[in-house]
Order: C-alpha cells, then structure tokens, then sequence
C-alpha cells in the first residue's frame, strides 16, 4: 500500500498530529502525542482495534511519502522518526516485516 502525506503546512508538533490524524483516520480520542503516535501507526495490521482508518495486511507494508518535512525542526524530526523505528521495532519482535518504509521527498 502506498500513501502520501503533504507536511507543507506542518511547523509544529501540534500540527504534525493534526496532518496524520487526519491522513490516517485516528479515532476522536487520539491523544495527539507520542505515545498515542506509536498506538495507531503501531496497529495498522489490526483493524479490529479502530486505531486508524488505513490499514494494512499482515504482511503488507505501507509506503509512507511525505513531501515538504520540516527539516529544520528537530523536535518534528526526533518524534516523527522514533515514532516509525517504534513502530517497525514493535513489527520485528512479533517476527513480521517491518510495517511502514518511510519515504522523504
């Protein structure tokens, strides 16, 4: 599966939560931090949990492009990225691929 999300008008982290919960159909309750983040990208292979609207197969991988990141907003970075390592870690322990090939345009 292939998915791209535009993070023009993303400079903060408020912000960057507001463009995935809408890209990836977060449930009203996300929390809008980094744990919740890992929480709904970490169960896209689970639909029966309700945590995102996109969602992939077990063993599926999601291509996410992102074009225009925020390169020169550490924090953006650090939260993003560690949230996708997380996410892949969490798949690799339950001994299936990686769930997410992060792509930055």
């Amino acid at each position: 599966m292939e998915m791209v999300i535009d993070f023009k008008d993303v400079d903060t982290v408020d912000k960057m939560h507001k463009e995935l919960k809408q890209a990836f159909g977060f449930p009203d309750f996300y929390g809008a931090n980094f744990n919740a983040l890992i929480d709904c990208l970490g169960d896209i292979r689970y639909p029966e949990y309700g945590m995102s609207e996109v969602t992939i197969g077990e063993n599926e991988i999601l291509s996410l492009t992102i074009k225009n990141f925020p390169y020169n907003d550490e924090f953006i970075i650090n939260n993003f990225f560690y949230a996708i390592k997380c996410v892949n870690d969490k798949s690799i322990l339950n001994e299936e691929s990686p769930s997410i090939h992060l792509i930055l345009i």
